[in-house]
């Protein structure tokens, strides 16, 4: 699946939170949108998603103009959002079409491949933060669609559980190769996951640089390659004085 986002601004009570923002996902392909808070990250994410349609510019998936919630576009929040009232496995059935037992079978697959086997039955107040959110990775996942959309999912995960869903993610890539839109703002995560990173800056948040990176998956963190981007974002965002304080 294709996607590209053209022009595209938006504003809040006469504010404008994003400003001509402009950048295509190739099929397959792992953007990150990096930037501080309030540069309208996950604004753009949003009008991607067709949950936010007050937006100016125009957004075609799959050479097809898209201006509403897109069956073949999953989506994962920073927080798992799932139904209390349902378990792990119907959580991830909810909004399957077709037979129950192919439905189950299918879910039963995905639970096994977040490392949620034997989880099925539980609920979603048994479950730490990082099954929750592993539970929500599947349910996204189970319809297969072409295009995934992440905003900050692992923010609210301690360091060690972050670290695990980023190569629980890189796994689940390779086994279903959708289209990843990511939103973050954490560095060492957009070089471990992404192939280009899309830097919003500023206020209204607009386009400062396209980064691509052009190293093979799995990657190490300590690679001098990524560390020398990791200096040119840090530049980028002005926030290089700040990083040498720490």
């Amino acid at each position: 699946m294709s996607l590209t986002v053209e022009n595209v601004s938006r504003s809040f009570s006469g504010d404008k939170a994003v400003d001509n923002v402009s950048f295509t996902a190739k099929k397959g392909e792992i953007i990150g949108l990096l930037g501080t808070s309030g540069c309208g990250k996950s604004t753009v994410l949003r009008a991607i998603s067709g949950l936010d349609t007050g937006y100016e510019g125009t957004i075609t998936v799959n050479g097809l103009k898209s201006r509403s919630v897109n069956k073949d576009l999953g989506i994962i929040f920073q927080e798992p959002r799932l139904m209390p009232w349902l378990t792990v496995l119907d959580n991830v059935c909810f909004g399957l079409e077709g037979d129950k037992k192919e439905k189950k079978t299918k879910a039963l697959k995905l639970l096994q491949q977040v490392g949620l086997h034997g989880f099925e039955h539980y609920y979603p107040k048994q479950l730490s933060g990082g099954m929750a959110q592993r539970t929500a990775i599947a349910r996204a996942l189970v319809t297969e669609p072409e295009t995934l959309l992440l905003d900050e999912p692992f923010s609210a995960l301690d360091a060690f559980t972050k670290l695990q869903l980023q190569d629980m993610l890189l796994d689940l890539w390779n086994s279903y190769q959708p289209t990843m839109v990511i939103v973050t703002h954490d560095i060492d995560e957009a070089l471990y996951l992404c192939d280009r990173i899309i830097i919003l800056k500023g206020q209204p948040g607009s386009v400062h640089k396209n980064i691509e990176i052009n190293k093979q998956k799995p990657r190490s963190k300590a690679d001098p390659e990524l560390t020398k981007l990791k200096g040119e974002i840090l530049k980028a965002l002005e926030l290089e004085k700040k990083a040498a304080s720490f």
